[in-house]
């Protein structure tokens, strides 16, 4: 028995695109990329809701603030 659950979604263009090109880069298939996208969503989101902030630091060091409201 599976532990896994069966999902069919309608996405636009933009995501399905997004989703292919993560797909790429990472070397995954599609069905990774997009398990990788909701595990990130969902520690941004429960970061978010515990009033904690989420920052990004670019190659040059830099650190800017994202916000997610």
């Amino acid at each position: 028995m599976s532990d896994s659950t069966r999902l069919s979604v309608n996405i636009n263009r933009e995501c399905a695109d997004a989703l292919q090109n993560i797909a790429e880069r990472r070397g995954v298939s599609l069905t990774e990329a997009v398990r990788i996208v909701i595990s990130i969503g969902h520690f941004v989101d429960m970061e978010v809701a515990e009033g904690n902030a989420i920052q990004v630091k670019d190659r040059n060091g830099y650190v800017s603030e994202v916000d997610f409201s």
